[in-house]
């Protein structure tokens, strides 16, 4: 008797793959909100998808990026001056290889603000305004005026109006020179929206010329900081110049101007190991006056050497100290310390800070 041919039922097919579901828009935009405000986490994540990517350029999000992280850019690094080295970091999630290969012989940092850096080419004398996150950059003709024998000079840069995205605003660069002959100070001013440079407008400040400290703007007056201590203003607006009295202390190491959190007019110097923050504010019947506003003990918090301040990043309100073998930032609301680098030759700093913009 033949046998039975029982079809026995295999083992049960695999299970499809689990997909899951993507967040809802509106979930996985509050998501992207919380991301840090250093520019590369924005950008890995528009390289997600092509859904990704649509949300992350939208105008809309990137604006309520920038309100969510207190419309403050963080601060990417900083330029230093004379240098080497030019470019630092101060984070682990942003480097710019092409400011790795310019060498401080050849370029030199003038200013940093808005997003843009201002850079001055040293064989050519040419100046370069460079967008690090976009890596736009716009190279400026030459203002003749400004480079003859016997002139002190320097620049700043901001954006040309109040504008929520620094990287698609048109920018304005300030040129200020001092004549070593007669003590004239100039100033004349680059559009990016025509092109060329504006009329020159001057003023004569007896026995003083233009330093290359970095400057400060307040409000839309751009301030420098003048060999004999004293300050000098120039109104974008009105264009026109305006003199400030000397800085109220004699400090044996640098001094920077920069503005308050109140938006006037401030200074910072260090005495021993002591940081001293003044301020410019109106005094009775609106006679301004320089008023020392506080002071912060460094001895313990730094490594040992002579403190200098050396920069500021300004919204941020965060001041630089260089130590000789080391560079510092103080976060003077919160009063947190970090230090940045271990360099040892550095005068001035002009820190960069931005958010992400999409290319």
């Amino acid at each position: 008797m033949d046998e039975l041919a029982i079809d026995l039922p295999g083992p049960p097919p695999p299970p499809p793959p689990l997909h899951l579901p993507l967040p809802p828009d509106d979930l996985l935009l509050e998501i992207l909100l919380r991301f840090p405000p250093e520019p590369i986490y924005l950008f890995r994540a528009s390289l997600v998808s092509k859904h990704w990517r649509v949300l992350v350029h939208d105008v809309g999000f990137l604006r309520r990026f920038r309100e969510f992280h207190g419309g403050t850019p963080p601060i990417l690094g900083f330029f230093n001056f004379p240098g080497p080295p030019f470019f630092v970091p101060t984070g682990g999630t942003f480097a710019v290889s092409k400011a790795a290969k310019m060498s401080h012989d050849d370029w030199w940092a003038l200013d940093c603000r808005h997003g843009h850096a201002l850079l001055e080419s040293r064989p050519a004398g040419e100046l370069l305004v460079w967008d690090l996150v976009t890596g736009d950059q716009r190279y400026l003709p030459r203002l003749e005026q400004a480079y003859q024998k016997g002139l002190e000079y320097n620049a700043a840069v901001l954006c040309a109006a109040d504008h929520n995205d620094y990287h698609s605003c048109p920018f304005l660069v300030a040129l200020v020179f001092s004549s070593r002959v007669d003590f004239i100070t100039s100033a004349c001013v680059y559009s990016s929206e025509t092109g060329v440079w504006g009329d020159i407008t001057s003023i004569h400040v007896p026995n003083s010329l233009v330093g290359a400290n970095p400057t400060a703007l307040v409000g839309n007056t751009l301030y420098w900081l003048l060999g004999n201590n004293g300050i000098i203003g120039f109104d974008l607006d009105k264009y026109r110049f305006d003199l400030i009295e000397e800085v109220p202390y004699s400090y044996k190491q640098a001094i920077i101007i920069m503005p308050t959190e109140d938006g006037v007019l401030g200074c910072a110097g260090v005495d021993g190991f002591k940081l001293h923050l003044w301020s410019r504010e109106a005094r009775i019947h609106g006679v301004e006056s320089w008023t020392r506003c506080r002071i912060i003990d460094l001895e313990k918090s730094l490594a040992p050497g002579v403190p200098a301040p050396a920069g500021y990043a300004e919204n941020a309100n965060v001041i630089f100290i260089d130590v000789y073998s080391s560079v510092y930032m103080i976060h003077l609301k919160s009063m947190k310390i970090e230090e940045v680098t271990e360099q040892r030759n550095c005068i001035y700093i002009f820190p960069y800070t931005s958010f992400y913009s999409p290319v």
